[in-house]
C-alpha cells in the first residue's frame, strides 16, 4: 500500500547523473527517513512530498522507496525567501533572496520561470548574475519537469530518462510538437508507445503525422523481419491495419514520405508492375552492391596457360599441408584461381576449411600475405577462421575500419582496401548493408571468395545476399556436397545432414556407447528444462569432462516460455552461479556470471554476440568489469542495456559461433519457430557434443518445415539486370 511522507531534504547521500538514482535523507516529524529512487533534480534544502512504500533492505535496513515525488514550493514571502536563500540555487544568498522576494512578492518563482529578464529590475542584480540564477534554476527543474510530464503520458521511468538524455530540456516541447519522432530517435520506443503519447496529447486519429509514422513503422518492421522492401499494396494494407484506417487514407501519407525522401519507390527489374517501397538506405545499398558485384563478374577470367599445371600446384599445396583434396575441392580452388568472384557453399564436414587452407597456400607464391584479407561477420567466427588457417582474420567491421564517431566505414570506394585477395567466411550471416559496405571497399582487381552454408539461418538484418548470389546464374559457385567426416565417428555431422535432408532423428536408445550426438526424449516443457539443467550441471561434466559454464552452451529457439532463454538463464544461473541476499551485484549481474554483449559498441570494441564472464562488481558505483573474449571491458550505468545473461542464448545469437558442447530443446512449445534451418544451425554449432532434448513429434514437425518465408529482396534481379545490359551504359 502506498504511503506519503513530507519533509525537508537534509542531505544527498548518493546520486547517479545518468540514471538519476538517488539516496537521500529527509527530515520528517519525529526524525529522519532514508529515501531511495529515481529522483532527478532532487537537492538538499528542498521541501518534498514523496509517494511510495517502506522496504526493509537486508543490508541497509528500513528505507522509503519513492514511486513519485514533487517539490513543495512555499507560498509565503517568508517561505520564498528561505527557499531561495537555502544555498541550492547558485548566485542567490540570503541578501539577494530577500531583495528578490521583496520586489516580486509571492509571484517570484513564476516571474523567474516565465520572464527571467525581469530579475534585472532587482537592485544589485546585474545581467550576468541574473543569467547565472536562471541557469541554476532551470538546471535543477529541467529534468524533474520533463520526467513528470513524460511519465504522466504513460512512459516508464526508463523510457522517460532515455527521452530526456536524448532531447534534454527540449523534451517537453519536442514531444508535444512531434510525438512520433520518439519512435525514430529513442531506442526502445516504437510506434505503439509513441501512439499512446499522441493519444494523451489529443492528436487526431487521422492526423497526417500519425499516418506517416504508421507507414514508416511498417517498413521498419519489415526490415527487422529481414525484408529489403515491401510491395506497395502489401505496405498499404499493413499500415491501414495498424492504424485502423481506410487504405485510401494511407496513400497520401506514403506520397508525403516519398516527397520528403523518407522512403524510396522503385520498380525492380523483372517485377510485374507493382512498386517496391524501400527505406532509402536499403535502396541505395541494393543498387550499389549489384553494380559492384557486376563489376567483379564482368572481369574476364584470369588467363591460365596450363590448367594441368594449376591442378598440380593446388595438389602440391594440399600435400604440403598434409591434406588430400577431392575432385570437387580441387575444382573449387581452381575456380577461385581463374575467376574474380566466387561463392563456395557446403554443409558441415564437406571440406570448406580444407579448401580455404589450400587456396591460401597455393596463392602464397603469387600474393604476399599482407595483401590477403581474411574476414568474418563476428569476432568468434573471425577467431575460428584465424585458428583454422594460421593467418590473421578480423571482423568485417574491423577490416573496413568502422568509425563510431562518424558512424561510417573508413574503407570504401574512395579508400579501398590494399589487397589482392579476400576470403570471407560465414557469408550466410552477412546482411544487405554489410555486404554493400564490404564489396564497395574491395578494389576492382582483387579476387573475392565468399564461403558459407546456404542451409543455415539467414542474416539477422535485412536481405540475404548469399542466397541471392546463389540464385544468379552469372555467379561462379562451387558447391561442396561430399561429406568427408561421415563414417569417421562424427554423429553430429550425420545428424546435421539428416536434418537438412528432412529426415527426423530418432531418440537415442538407452545404453548407447559414448558418442558426440544424442537425442533424449522428454515431453512436458518442465521435464525438458529439468533434463537440460541436469545435463549441463552434472551429466555432461561427469561423462565428458567439460566445464558446465565455459564449455557447455544452451541454445533455444525463443526468449519466452518454460524453455525459453529467460527462464533457462534464471534456472541455470541459480545452479551454476548461485547467490544470496548478501551477494554483491552491479547492473543486475554478479561475479562469475556468463554474459553476452547484445549491441555493437565500436568505442569499446565489443560487438553483438561477444561473450564472456563478470570478473568484478562495484555496487556503490554501479559498475562491473567483464572479461569479453578474454579482454577486460568496463560496464557503467549507461551500458546497463548492453549486457545479458548467456548461460542460454537464442539460436539466432549463436550464428557464427562454435561451442565444445551444445544442449538444445526440441519442443512443440516452440511451434512457431520449428524450422529445419533453425535446428540445423543449432546442431552445427556443436564441436564435440550435441544433445537435443524433446519429443519425436516436435522433431518430425521441425525437419519437415522448411523456412518458406520469402524475403523481399531485389539484389538478384538487379544483379541479373546489370550483367545483361551493355557495360558501357
Amino acid at each position: 500500500m502506498d504511503t506519503v511522507i513530507e519533509g525537508k531534504v537534509q542531505r544527498i547521500r548518493y546520486s547517479d547523473g545518468d540514471t538519476f538514482w538517488t539516496i537521500a535523507t529527509v527530515g520528517v516529524v519525529g526524525g529522519e527517513v532514508t529515501i531511495v529512487g529515481t529522483m532527478p533534480g532532487l537537492q538538499a534544502g528542498m521541501n518534498v512530498r514523496c509517494d511510495g512504500r517502506v522496504d526493509n533492505h537486508a543490508k541497509y535496513g528500513k528505507q522509503f522507496r519513492v514511486e513519485r515525488w514533487v517539490e513543495l514550493v512555499p507560498a509565503t514571502k517568508k517561505g520564498l525567501t528561505s527557499y531561495l536563500a537555502s544555498g541550492f540555487v547558485a548566485g542567490i544568498g540570503p541578501s539577494f533572496a530577500k531583495r528578490i522576494v521583496e520586489h516580486f512578492g509571492t509571484e517570484t518563482l513564476a516571474i523567474i520561470r516565465d520572464t527571467p529578464e525581469r530579475l534585472a529590475e532587482v537592485p544589485g542584480i546585474g545581467k550576468k548574475r541574473s543569467v547565472k540564477i536562471v541557469s541554476a534554476l532551470q538546471e535543477r527543474r529541467g529534468p524533474q519537469e520533463a520526467l513528470i510530464f513524460l511519465m504522466g503520458l504513460g512512459m516508464t521511468r526508463g523510457m522517460a530518462m532515455r527521452i530526456y538524455r536524448r532531447y534534454g530540456d527540449d523534451s517537453v516541447s519536442l514531444v508535444r510538437r512531434e510525438p512520433f519522432k520518439l519512435a525514430e530517435d529513442v531506442h526502445g520506443i516504437g510506434f505503439h508507445r509513441a501512439d499512446q503519447v499522441a493519444r494523451g496529447l489529443n492528436i487526431a486519429h487521422d492526423a497526417l503525422g500519425r499516418l506517416r509514422a504508421g507507414v514508416y513503422h511498417c517498413l521498419r518492421v519489415a526490415r527487422d523481419d529481414g525484408h529489403s522492401f515491401l510491395w506497395r499494396p502489401t505496405l498499404i494494407a499493413a499500415a491501414a491495419e495498424l492504424l485502423k484506417v481506410d487504405e485510401s487514407m494511407v496513400t497520401p501519407a506514403l506520397s508525403a514520405l516519398a516527397a520528403d525522401g523518407k522512403v524510396a519507390l522503385s520498380h525492380p527489374p523483372g517485377s510485374s508492375g507493382d512498386e517496391a517501397v524501400y527505406l532509402p538506405k536499403l535502396y541505395a545499398a541494393e543498387h550499389r552492391a549489384s553494380k559492384q558485384v557486376a563489376t567483379f563478374l564482368s572481369r574476364p577470367p584470369r588467363h591460365v596457360d596450363d590448367r594441368d599445371e594449376v591442378k598440380a600446384s593446388i595438389a602440391e599445396a594440399a600435400t604440403s599441408l598434409g591434406l588430400e583434396l577431392a575432385d570437387g575441392q580441387t575444382r573449387a580452388v581452381q575456380l577461385a584461381f581463374e575467376r574474380g568472384f566466387v561463392v563456395v557453399t557446403g554443409g558441415p564436414g564437406t571440406g570448406k576449411t580444407t579448401l580455404v587452407r589450400t587456396l591460401l597456400k597455393a596463392v602464397a607464391a603469387d600474393i604476399e600475405e599482407r595483401r590477403i584479407a581474411l574476414a568474418a561477420p563476428t569476432g568468434r567466427a573471425a577467431k575460428r577462421l584465424s585458428e583454422a588457417t594460421g593467418q590473421h582474420a578480423s571482423t568485417i567491421h574491423r577490416l573496413l575500419e568502422f568509425s563510431p564517431r562518424e558512424g561510417r566505414f573508413q574503407r570504401d570506394a574512395d579508400a579501398p582496401l590494399d589487397i589482392d585477395l579476400i576470403v570471407v567466411d560465414e557469408a550466410s550471416m552477412i546482411d544487405l548493408q554489410l555486404f554493400d559496405a564490404l564489396v564497395r571497399a574491395i578494389p576492382s582487381h582483387a579476387r573475392v571468395v565468399l564461403v558459407g552454408d546456404s542451409d543455415q539461418l539467414p542474416p539477422v538484418g535485412p536481405g540475404s545476399p548469399l542466397l541471392d548470389l546463389l540464385s544468379v546464374e552469372h555467379v561462379p559457385v562451387a558447391r561442396l556436397d561430399r561429406i568427408f567426416r561421415q563414417g569417421e565417428g562424427s554423429a553430429i555431422v550425420d545428424a546435421a545432414h539428416a536434418i537438412n535432408s528432412g529426415q527426423p532423428i530418432a531418440p537415442t536408445p538407452p545404453g548407447t556407447p559414448l558418442q558426440d550426438f544424442y537425442f533424449i526424449e522428454r515431453d512436458d516443457p518442465d521435464d525438458i528444462r529439468a533434463m537440460m539443467e541436469h545435463l549441463v550441471s552434472e551429466r555432461i561434466p561427469e561423462r565428458f569432462g567439460l566445464d558446465s559454464v565455459a564449455d557447455v552452451q544452451v541454445l533455444t529457439p525463443m526468449r519466452t516460455g518454460a524453455i525459453g532463454v529467460d527462464r533457462l538463464n534464471t534456472a541455470l544461473r541459480d545452479l551454476l552461479n548461485p547467490g544470496d541476499d548478501d551477494t554483491e551485484t552491479a547492473l543486475g549481474f554478479r561475479v562469475g556470471d556468463k554474459v553476452m554483449q547484445i549491441r555493437n559498441d565500436y568505442d569499446r570494441s565489443v560487438f553483438n554476440g561477444d561473450m564472456g564472464y563478470v570478473e568484478r562488481v562495484d555496487p556503490k558505483r554501479k559498475t562491473l568489469l567483464a572479461s569479453i573474449d578474454q579482454r577486460p571491458v568496463l560496464y557503467e550505468a549507461q551500458h546497463s542495456d548492453d549486457l545479458v545473461l548467456a548461460y542460454a542464448v537464442t539460436v539466432h545469437k549463436s550464428q557464427g559461433s562454435e561451442y565444445p558442447a551444445v544442449v538444445m530443446p526440441v519442443s512443440t512449445q516452440h511451434f512457431k519457430m520449428l524450422r529445419r534451418n533453425l535446428l540445423y544451425t543449432g546442431v552445427t554449432r556443436g564441436k564435440r557434443l550435441v544433445v537435443l532434448v524433446g519429443t519425436p513429434r516436435a522433431m518430425k514437425l521441425c525437419v519437415s518445415a522448411r523456412d518458406e518465408a520469402t524475403r523481399f529482396s531485389g539484389l538478384a534481379a538487379r544483379l541479373r539486370h546489370e550483367m545483361e545490359r551493355p557495360r558501357d551504359e
